[in-house]
């Protein structure tokens, strides 16, 4: 049974964990392994981290969700175990709940992340926006997908 909550500090070393186990799944043919760390080890500290659970804890309009799958962490990124089983698709159909009223839900997506690019097609998303993106001296293209809300998703 898939639940999605709240993000709580006690979540983080879970996250920290998911991001290293999908980030290499993910993007290892992509990216260096030795980017793909650095990258990791600053953007999932526990200094950032905590500073995202603590905006998100005192913000009016909570937004940091998570998903647990027989109290497994899933966060945005899905164990490469559970993927095809819905858990990505209910993410977003409780986000869009979440940050309701909203018109267009947007993510910006490597352009060869194939399993990504797949997921967010199959789930609605439209490819609207391509751009070049330098992160630590790598080049990557980047594509902006569109998700238009409708009465319909609601």
């Amino acid at each position: 049974m898939v639940t999605i909550r709240f993000v709580s500090s006690k979540d983080i070393p879970h996250v920290q964990s998911i991001a290293q186990e999908t980030w290499m799944y993910t993007y290892e043919g992509i990216y260096s392994k030795d980017f793909i760390q650095h990258f990791l080890s600053r953007a999932y500290s526990n200094e950032n981290l905590s500073r995202s659970v603590e905006r998100d804890l005192q913000s009016a309009k909570r937004s940091f969700l998570i998903a647990e799958f027989n109290h497994e962490l899933l966060r945005i990124y899905v164990r490469p175990e559970y993927h095809k089983m819905g858990i990505g698709k209910a993410f977003v159909h409780e986000y869009i709940q979440v940050l309701k009223p909203i018109k267009k839900l947007f993510a910006w997506v490597a352009k060869e992340n194939h399993i990504g690019r797949t997921f967010y097609e199959k789930s609605g998303f439209r490819a609207i926006e391509e751009k070049n993106e330098t992160v630590e001296g790598q080049s990557k293209t980047q594509i902006k997908y569109e998700l238009k809300i409708t009465n319909e998703q609601d």
